[in-house]
């Protein structure tokens, strides 16, 4: 997605080093609700356990913190999603969990491995498992 990259070519280094601070110090997370060609949807959660929602396409970026809504600026937690895409290994081995219905938790579309029937086990190979497959599973308010 070319929005990534534009997005971080557009900040201060500054707010990028926050940023990738915040990764490695984990007081930011970021976990992908939805990731697509087309879109990604994203919470991140600061130090202090407050979560942000981020959704980043080809026609915008928005996160709901405060320094983005009043001064449109690319924040933070914008960055933290653009810089853990980008530092992810590849989607393509992960396994995805299916409905009976055959719709994908995270919304992924032509996925090569899947697991239809799944268990708590699924909990046990995050390596393995879609993230926000589990997430969708383990927090079905925050997804719908």
């Amino acid at each position: 997605m070319t929005h990534l990259l534009s997005t971080l070519r557009e900040v201060s280094p500054d707010r990028h080093n926050r940023a990738v601070q915040g990764l490695r110090d984990h007081s930011l997370t970021v976990t992908l609700v939805k990731q697509s060609d087309a879109e990604i949807r994203a919470l991140v959660k600061n130090g202090s356990g407050i979560e942000r929602r981020v959704i980043i396409n080809d026609q915008y970026a928005a996160c709901s913190c405060e320094d983005f809504f009043h001064r449109k600026a690319t924040c933070k937690h914008l960055l933290a999603v653009c810089i853990s895409c980008l530092q992810q290994p590849e989607q393509d081995n992960r396994i995805h969990l299916m409905r009976d219905t055959g719709h994908i938790l995270c919304g992924a579309t032509a996925v090569k491995r899947f697991w239809q029937n799944w268990s708590l086990n699924a909990l046990n190979w995050n390596d393995l498992v879609c993230p926000a497959c589990v997430h969708v599973w383990t927090h079905p308010a925050i997804a719908a």
